[in-house]
């Protein structure tokens, strides 16, 4: 019995954010030290509106992108430490100009996408993203 009450207390604790305001701040949190491992400033992220949610509901959106050299060195490695996981493999969105990796965290509901375009020299783009919530 008492193994069981522990048990969903664990699981409750372990909830995502319960709403906008909670998940944004989270997700700058976890921008911010992505960024800084990558050696970005956080003041390089901006905030970007989209309309995937249903009416009465929004999410937040943050973009980073730099070409400074090794941006994306560690990165897939940072978001592994900070609990995200590959939801998607780079063979399932490689083109021939992009390598693209796709991490979610299960615990927060938040996902980063991470993509590096070919070039000289090669740009890194972070776009990190929660999920839907109720407006505020």
């Amino acid at each position: 019995m008492m193994l069981l009450c522990v048990a969903a207390v664990t699981s409750c604790a372990a909830a995502g954010p319960a709403n906008l305001e909670e998940a944004g701040e989270r997700l700058s949190a976890d921008a911010g030290r992505l960024l800084d491992a990558a050696g970005l400033d956080v003041s390089q992220a901006e905030e970007i509106d989209d309309d995937v949610c249903l009416p009465g509901q929004a999410r937040r959106l943050l973009r980073a992108e730099s070409d400074a050299a090794g941006a994306s060195t560690g990165l897939l490695d940072r978001l592994g430490e900070m609990g995200y996981s590959k939801i998607a493999d780079d063979v399932d969105l490689r083109d021939d100009d992009a390598d693209v990796s796709v991490l979610r965290n299960p615990e927060t509901g938040l996902t980063f996408e991470l993509t590096v375009l070919a070039g000289e020299p090669p740009v890194v783009r972070i776009v990190g993203k929660t999920t839907c919530y109720a407006a505020e």
